[in-house]
């Protein structure tokens, strides 16, 4: 996980196999983030194998992601769904909008009714890739992959959930925390219900793990470009119904582990390794360990400039 693996022009590498993992609602850089991957996607830079609705508490949230995979010609990537629980924030600015307007944007999922149970499409999608080539971006909450990770053998893979991570996954990049450490637990691993499962589950995981901070993309603000792309851009529509950050920005916590996970470092960052773990309110706690499994991201380019690129990504427009 040295930098010098992760600094590697895109065109001289295959495409990138990514597993998004999203509790897209709760804010709209999801949505950017997701209209990111699948503009690099676009480029040939990333596969996306399947995107995963980690949210119970809102049923809308897979039918807006089919929504914005549709717009960007993909709506046949699989879409796995958190069962119905008070996980997540109620939060309902877009989702419900835009899942329901199945005419407008061309999807046939609304609810989480519509799609399988997120640990099916996870270990599905896991047990058909070649070993350690999955990148898991988690740009949401940790049950799911807690789900995955204490999944029993069954008749998709006769291996259980910790095995197959460790066979297929080479990276789990996971947007939260703040580091080096933080006061307050942080949203992703410590809020709407993620905590119980947020400390177990970065001890139990076998692969690397890459965060990106809470500091990281909160300096990154994006989002007015999308004015300049059609009214009937997924995106669009959930920025402009969030805040209007459509006009105000946002910040890009999410678009920056996407980022990471298909460009590697780049020039945008550098890595500080180490050992991170949680206390039982998702809190961050970080040690420095050169040889350390963990590391997180440190700004290298200045905030403004990567939010030109980021704006640049999510406003291209895909062919028709």
């Amino acid at each position: 996980m040295g930098e010098e693996s992760v600094v590697v022009s895109a065109s001289s590498r295959q495409p990138v196999r990514v597993i998004l993992d999203t509790d897209l609602g709760s804010d709209c850089d999801d949505a950017g983030a997701l209209a990111v991957l699948h503009v690099l996607a676009n480029a040939g830079e990333a596969e996306i194998l399947a995107c995963i609705y980690s949210s119970g508490i809102n049923p809308y949230g897979p039918g807006c992601i089919a929504a914005i995979n549709a717009w960007y010609g993909r709506p046949g990537i699989p879409i796995g769904a958190a069962v119905a629980s008070d996980l997540g924030d109620p939060r309902n600015d877009f989702l419900e909008v835009i899942a329901t307007n199945t005419a407008l944007y061309g999807h046939n999922v609304v609810t989480r009714d519509d799609v399988p149970e997120l640990v099916t499409v996870y270990r599905r999608t896991l047990a058909a890739a070649p070993e350690d080539s999955v990148q898991i971006v988690s740009i949401g909450h940790t049950k799911g992959l807690y789900d995955l990770l204490h999944s029993p053998a069954d008749e998709i893979s006769p291996v259980p959930g910790l095995e197959l991570v460790r066979c297929k996954v080479k990276t789990w990049v996971a947007m939260g925390g703040t580091f080096p450490g933080e006061k307050e637990p942080g949203w992703n691993f410590g809020q709407n219900g993620a905590a119980r499962y947020s400390r177990r589950l970065v001890r139990d995981w076998p692969t690397p793990i890459v965060f990106s901070g809470y500091e990281i993309g909160a300096a990154i603000l994006t989002g007015r470009s999308l004015q300049a792309t059609p009214t009937r851009n997924p995106v669009r529509e959930a920025y402009r119904l969030w805040a209007n950050a459509l006009v105000h920005n946002r910040p890009s916590w999410d678009q920056t582990a996407v980022l990471y996970a298909v460009r590697g470092l780049g020039n945008y960052w550098i890595m500080r390794r180490g050992q991170c773990d949680f206390d039982e309110t998702g809190r961050t706690e970080w040690r420095d360990d050169p040889q350390g499994p963990h590391a997180f991201l440190v700004e290298k380019m200045l905030p403004a400039a990567l939010a030109e690129i980021i704006e640049d990504l999510m406003a291209r427009v895909p062919a028709r």
